[in-house]
């Protein structure tokens, strides 16, 4: 029962390329604007490339990039498949693989992050215990180091992102079978896989009242999908910036020491819309937002405050975006987006897109 409560939880963030994503709308445990966004401007297509060595297939998240414009793809949550580096061209230069971890025997490999420095953090479940581990990968794909995680608890780790110092920040959820609904958790852990720091996010408590009444969608079994769908990704600031999932998603940034040093909320101002993934360049947070039904969708540019920078809207043409949901990189200074889509003879291909 545990590995399939843990299964349906990993494989929610599937990004399929050719059908839309599947996501619910949940309220913010906070007040907030109902207006519409003030849409400033369509997103316009400026270049279309397939990727004739890579086939499109479905893709779970979170897609990557770093800050030489290198993509990170992964296909499946098992441990031999890897996560695939692509560089701007789509030629294939690393592939980073679970199984190559030979002192840990890892049964899934979950969401990762990209360090500054190129190398690659992965969550992993191990076999024939409840073991939770994070792996390092150096850039090539060379497997790196691994430490297993030991906040004191059986949980289930959700996202990761690493400091320049190698400690790791690391948000999930714990079962707590007398409330029948999960906890979140957020650790800071040192080199060895040891808990250095509880750091406690002001609005989780109600994010899980939030859960236990069913204004969030659970998902599953002492699940939460405000915590589960989250992103995590490090910024040049030196802090850690973590996503909570909701219409008007939370932002928390987290320092080396394991202090909240801001917190914001980005208002989609409106309620059906999602957060579906987020990108930071620069001093700057991308996040897309997409509406399930119409397939509509939007990114909206906020500085690392949150304060709103941009809009862009993604323009619906035959009942669905032009662009697609799956947004894999954003770099600033001029604002410009990557989506991946799936090419002639179902190839991988690239789109970029700029404001019109």
């Amino acid at each position: 029962m545990r590995t399939k409560i843990l299964t349906s939880a990993l494989l929610y963030g599937l990004i399929p390329l050719s059908i839309s994503p599947i996501c619910g709308a949940q309220s913010n445990p906070v007040s907030r604007r109902t207006e519409s966004p003030a849409i400033g401007q369509n997103l316009k297509l400026v270049s279309e490339t397939p990727v004739n060595s890579e086939m499109a297939q479905t893709f779970a998240g979170p897609l990557r990039c770093d800050h030489d414009g290198n993509l990170y793809l992964m296909t499946k949550l098992d441990a031999v498949t890897g996560i695939r580096k692509l560089n701007p061209k789509g030629e294939r230069s690393a592939v980073f693989v679970a199984s190559s971890a030979t002192d840990l025997q890892v049964q899934l490999a979950a969401y990762f992050s990209v360090a500054a420095d190129g190398d690659v953090y992965q969550l992993a479940f191990l076999r024939d215990t409840i073991d939770r581990a994070v792996l390092t990968f150096k850039r090539d794909g060379t497997y790196k180091s691994s430490m297993r995680l030991n906040p004191g608890f059986i949980w289930t780790p959700s996202q990761v992102a690493a400091f320049s110092t190698g400690d790791v920040l690391v948000t999930g959820l714990k079962a707590d079978r007398s409330l029948k609904v999960a906890v979140p958790f957020t650790g800071l852990f040192d080199k060895t896989g040891a808990l250095r720091k509880q750091v406690v996010l002001a609005d989780d408590k109600e994010i899980q009242d939030m859960a236990a009444d069913g204004r969030v969608d659970s998902g599953h079994l002492y699940g939460n999908r405000a915590v589960e769908g989250g992103q995590m990704e490090s910024a040049d600031d030196g802090n850690i910036y973590l996503m909570r999932r909701l219409s008007s998603p939370i932002f928390y940034a987290i320092s080396p020491s394991g202090e909240v040093a801001k917190r914001f909320i980005v208002d989609s101002g409106r309620s059906d819309f999602m957060p579906f993934s987020m990108h930071i360049a620069g001093k700057t947070i991308a996040i897309l937002f997409h509406e399930p039904q119409t397939r509509e969708e939007f990114v909206k540019v906020v500085d690392l405050s949150g304060k709103e920078l941009a809009t862009y809207e993604d323009p619906v043409v035959g009942g669905r975006g032009v662009l697609g949901p799956a947004f894999a990189c954003y770099s600033d200074n001029p604002d410009r987006f990557t989506f991946l889509y799936t090419a002639e003879g179902g190839h991988l291909g690239f789109r970029i897109a700029e404001p019109r």
